[in-house]
């Protein structure tokens, strides 16, 4: 690594896809207790486009210009004094901080104790495709819900990267796990364990479910009768947005900011190698059609992840 620079992918003011620019840039900052990663893949997550959007732009959070992209799979080319555990070459993922530069680039300094060792049984495709999204359902469906054998779950907006680990991850607790998505995603989703499915497409499809004990509203949509279907003592977690209940509802709210973590990301990457865990589908794009990659995210109908090979 001999340049001071690399190509990178940047955003100069909030707006729509038109805003991505693609720059020589200089290579980040390695800071004693970094990572510098040579980038592999990324991917695109809707905190990706909302950022862009001017989402979280009031609360102080990024400077502009601002390289968008937190997932990586990558190899470890340079590291900090203060780093153990790792190697030059080492093949690594990770979710980045939100508060720095992202992945549409060449290179991403990321704090070592956010990186994981690849899963062996992963290619960087499909790495790149897991830190967000694993993380986001792991922080949901273990430290916010209480979830054991015979917990009745709901996740709407089941089909999707987040929603696909979650229908696993309740499952794997003994959950029975009812999942939302539209028709075409039903035996997809009953293959990753669902036990129910519905189609948000069909009138009072809620009501046809039953009662829960935890709702996973993934999709943020408020849903009618999404607040009917849980029980007066169960737990309603959103991911986007904090819902104002209408005050005839007492159950709990939680809102999952999804936090990076290198522990719980090797714990889930020792689960995918052992089988216990399946990957969502990928769709993988290249680097030159982020803005492209963009626009299919904004549909917010994406099965799976999609990948940006650099």
């Amino acid at each position: 690594m001999n340049s001071t620079t690399m190509q990178a992918l940047r955003i100069h003011t909030y707006g729509n896809q038109q805003v991505l620019l693609e720059e020589q840039v200089p290579l980040p900052h390695v800071a004693e207790d970094d990572v510098l990663i040579e980038v592999v893949c990324t991917s695109v997550n809707p905190v990706d486009w909302k950022v862009r959007e001017g989402w979280l732009a009031a609360e102080g959070l990024h400077q502009l210009p601002l390289i968008l992209g937190w997932d990586v799979a990558g190899r470890v080319v340079q590291m900090g004094k203060q780093v153990s555990g790792l190697q030059i070459g080492s093949p690594v993922y990770a979710f980045g901080d939100l508060s720095r530069d992202g992945a549409y680039a060449q290179y991403i300094s990321v704090n070592a104790a956010l990186v994981a060792k690849k899963p062996r049984s992963l290619s960087f495709a499909e790495a790149a495709s897991v830190p967000l999204t694993a993380l986001t359902a792991w922080q949901a469906m273990h430290q916010l819900a209480e979830i054991g054998p015979g917990t009745e779950v709901l996740i709407h907006g089941a089909s999707g990267g987040v929603g696909s680990f979650a229908v696993q991850f309740a499952k794997r607790q003994g959950a029975r796990v009812s999942a939302v998505a539209s028709a075409a995603n039903h035996d997809y989703l009953r293959a990753l364990g669902a036990d129910q499915v519905a189609d948000y497409r069909t009138p009072d499809y809620l009501k046809a479910l039953g009662q829960f004990d935890v709702v996973f509203d993934v999709v943020d949509n408020d849903a009618p009768g999404i607040y009917d279907a849980l029980n007066a003592s169960g737990l309603y977690i959103s991911t986007l947005k904090t819902h104002e209940l209408p005050s005839r509802y007492h159950f709990a709210h939680e809102r999952v900011l999804v936090m990076p973590d290198g522990d719980q990301l090797a714990h889930i990457g020792t689960l995918i190698d052992s089988g216990e865990i399946k990957l969502p589908e990928i769709v993988e794009m290249p680097f030159a059609q982020i803005a492209q990659a963009h626009a299919r995210s904004e549909t917010e109908h994406v099965r799976g992840k999609i990948v940006i090979r650099l």
